[in-house]
């Protein structure tokens, strides 16, 4: 994001300068940071003195999305405009530590959003955790320690299926294949189908583990780690969470995977995340396992 301003009202001004976020307050300027992995957010005075807000916000993410005229919500739920904001970041600011429910303690009894469509995700999650998925290809893998160890991230907003290698054609094809496969297992409930899909229309590109692996995006829903480790409605989670997880899915390394990524045009299950958080879908081979693990998320606000 260019030097520009983002807000501005009798007593704020918000937006970007020199490469950082800043908020001034009636003439007082305040440089906003975050942790790189961790969702703390940091309030730097003139003088050099800081203010952490724990469990807060990214704020190159907060004026990337005031900027296109949404709102952001806070790990607990409270959704935010742009003054509301800023109204935060200057009651944090005398303190030295706080956390973010202690933050909005300056909005009073402020209604917190609900969000029924994460909700019924959690509940669904929890509903997986006895049959992890309702299969109708035979090649997906139902019984595999992984499911345990993802169950117990019922917040994430990635999705995953293991599917059996059945297909001995060309590398693209048998990706292809595992594809096709996991919309089978994913995309229905029973008999009923949740998401219409065309994976004819899915074009896919071979990437490197390291791109597969690499640190979260700006926008997060669009590559693997931010997906995992930042659902848009709060359930921040550590590397350390993405690193256990990976060890249950590929338990012999990574150094034999084989990955491809999928555009994400191709399924109405990617619509809302183009609204904002964004999308992703690949499909990863292990060789050692001779199976594939297919990697889908999708969410918005």
């Amino acid at each position: 994001m260019k030097d520009r301003e983002v807000y501005r009202d009798e007593r704020y001004v918000l937006g970007m300068y020199d490469g950082y976020p800043y908020l001034t307050i009636n003439d007082r300027k305040y440089v906003l940071t975050c942790h790189p992995y961790e969702p703390c957010l940091y309030i730097t005075r003139e003088d050099g003195s800081m203010t952490a807000v724990h469990n807060a916000f990214d704020p190159f993410y907060v004026l990337e999305a005031f900027q296109g005229g949404e709102t952001v919500t806070s790990i607990t739920g409270l959704e935010y405009d742009a003054k509301g904001f800023c109204r935060m970041i200057e009651y944090a600011a005398d303190m030295v530590n706080i956390n973010i429910d202690d933050a909005e303690r300056v909005f009073g009894g402020r209604a917190k959003k609900k969000n029924t469509r994460q909700e019924k995700k959690k509940e669904e999650k929890e509903d997986l955790r006895e049959t992890p998925f309702y299969p109708e290809a035979e090649r997906i893998i139902v019984d595999d320690p992984f499911y345990n160890v993802i169950a117990e991230y019922p917040d994430s907003e990635v999705e995953f299926c293991l599917v059996k290698n059945g297909h001995p054609a060309y590398v693209r094809d048998a990706h292809r294949d595992a594809l096709i496969q996991a919309c089978r297992a994913l995309f229905f409930d029973g008999e009923e189908q949740i998401w219409r899909y065309d994976c004819d229309g899915a074009e896919g590109k071979p990437i490197t583990a390291d791109a597969f692996f690499a640190a979260a995006n700006k926008k997060r829903g669009t590559n693997y780690r931010g997906a995992f480790l930042y659902p848009p409605h709060g359930g921040w989670f550590r590397d350390t969470d993405f690193d256990r997880v990976n060890a249950a899915l590929f338990p012999n390394g990574t150094n034999e995977l084989e990955v491809y990524e999928w555009t994400t045009d191709w399924s109405d299950y990617f619509d809302d995340g183009h609204e904002w958080w964004g999308a992703l879908c690949f499909t990863v081979y292990d060789k050692t396992l001779d199976r594939f693990a297919v990697i889908m998320a999708s969410a918005t606000d």
